[in-house]
């Protein structure tokens, strides 16, 4: 039960999304500071490198000094290949090794084929270029690199840069500077470790204060499944207590009790009328006559006979209202109803019925459109074949949402006429289907609508009775189809 409760979903949910950004914010700080780290170190082996190469120059200018004052040719002043320069490059090595600008700076120099030349500190393991980057760099590109290098037997891994020196549009000789990375490696290692323990720390330090706010939170939610419990059908007044707190929590509760008030409501008024249809109708309508009349008689203030006047008024009216439907109905059922039959035209008939109707449907802008075609006659009561359309019609209008649309369309089959009537409402559900027509019989009860469900029986009382039958395709959440088939007159 804990395991499907909400408070541990809610805290599930909560620990899996801080753990998931968490978990990013750390690889992105460990993956921002690693390259951060590594460009600063990469800034100094290219500072150094720019420096390693302009002081090597200088010694060559000297050099060239020297040469040129020996009377010796202008061929052998080129870097490249040049015996001299590679003498100058070991001079340079040897007394600028110990340069505090390049502690922990190794320094090497590689010919353009790239044999090693001199390298300021024995390092054997790097001195060759991998053949892949030397055609690289001899394109004249500096190339970074991280390599491992095994150093009197312990592995340690070096940040280089081989950077080209071009003479004469050639690369003349190659400068390639080396930092080992066991500091960097020290510091990434230490932010891991870190991120990998204050993450789970982290993640189980805020479950545990969710697990207190959830629980704190959700109390009051305790409190109304608890007052919940004790609500029946037998005590539907009863309310749930309202927090004092102005959040979702209270508009549940008042929704909740907004709820109860209306299944009050229908519980009374369902128990009411099969009271009242348990016994004979006409002793409740006496009673309620009764009462009026007992109620004029007393002292009482003019609204207080007002309200009292209006309430059982409406009352009887709507009594009075079931009554002649159930008559109406019984009358059906005798076959002693009458009828006058006569050609009735569809079109005439149905756009009156949509005159009358379409103020109801302005109300939720629903849009009526009815498609017939001229001379559409059948044999039928006017009067009664109206009210068929009509109850159709309502009820299409009753269960489309506000916005929708009802349409009314006429076709002939047969020597019969089918007068569909189609809505974009709520539908009804396959197992309302089989009782649809039944009396007193509510599709969906849950809705508020008002009536007893007497329409729909009346409906098919009236298209039986003039011979015809009405059918219903429906699609729950898509609309519903009422079908009224007729027998169609030949207009001569």
């Amino acid at each position: 039960m804990v395991f499907r409760s909400i408070r541990f979903k809610i805290i599930l949910l909560y620990m899996l999304i801080l753990t998931i950004t968490l978990l990013v914010f750390s690889v992105i700080l460990y993956q921002r500071l690693s390259k951060e780290v590594y460009d600063e170190r990469d800034h100094l082996l290219q500072s150094r490198a720019e420096g390693v190469i302009n002081s090597i120059e200088a010694y060559w200018e000297a050099e060239q000094q020297s040469i040129l004052s020996r009377g010796l040719g202008i061929d052998i002043l080129s870097k490249i290949d040049n015996i001299n320069f590679n003498k100058v490059a070991q001079r340079w090595v040897e007394e600028r090794s110990n340069d505090p600008e390049l502690l922990n700076i190794m320094v090497q120099i590689f010919d353009t084929r790239g044999t090693h030349i001199i390298s300021s500190r024995n390092i054997p393991a790097i001195a060759m270029i991998p053949r892949q980057r030397l055609v690289l760099v001899l394109e004249g590109n500096p190339h970074f690199d991280t390599i491992a290098v095994n150093v009197t037997g312990r592995q340690m891994s070096f940040r280089t840069l081989a950077m080209p020196v071009i003479e004469n549009h050639r690369v003349a000789y190659i400068v390639q500077v080396a930092s080992p990375t066991a500091g960097i490696d020290t510091t990434l290692n230490k932010l891991k470790l870190t991120l990998f323990v204050l993450l789970p720390i982290t993640v189980i330090f805020t479950g545990f204060i969710g697990v207190i706010l959830a629980r704190t939170s959700l109390r009051p939610v305790d409190k109304l499944i608890s007052a919940t419990r004790h609500i029946t059908a037998e005590n539907l007044k009863s309310r749930l207590p309202l927090p004092e707190s102005k959040d979702e929590i209270r508009r549940l509760a008042e929704t909740f009790n907004e709820l109860l008030k209306r299944l009050d409501q229908s519980f009374t008024l369902q128990r009411q009328f099969f009271e009242d249809f348990a016994h004979e109708l006409k002793t409740p309508l006496a009673v309620l006559r009764g009462e009026i009349e007992v109620a004029l008689k007393s002292e009482r203030t003019t609204e207080e006979y007002e309200r009292i006047l209006s309430s059982n008024l409406e009352e009887v009216s709507t009594i009075s209202s079931i009554v002649e439907d159930l008559l109406l109905l019984a009358r059906f059922d005798s076959r002693v109803i009458d009828m006058v039959f006569e050609p009735v035209n569809l079109e005439i008939l149905l756009g009156e019925v949509i005159d009358d109707i379409k103020i109801l449907a302005s109300e939720k802008n629903i849009s009526l459109s009815l498609k017939v075609g001229n001379d559409m006659m059948v044999q039928a009561d006017r009067k009664y074949l109206r009210r068929l359309f009509l109850i159709l019609l309502d009820n299409a209008i009753k269960f489309t949402g506000r916005g929708g649309a009802v349409s009314i369309s006429v076709n002939v089959h047969a020597c019969r006429v089918a007068v569909s009537v189609q809505d974009t409402g709520i539908g009804i559900s396959v197992d309302d289907m089989p009782r649809l027509f039944e009396r007193f019989y509510c599709a969906d009860k849950s809705r508020s609508h008002k009536g007893f469900g007497l329409g729909l029986s009346i409906a098919k009382s009236i298209a039986e009775a003039h011979g015809g039958i009405i059918e219903v395709e429906s699609v729950p959440g898509h609309g519903s189809t009422f079908t009224v088939t007729l027998p169609f007159v030949t207009v001569l």
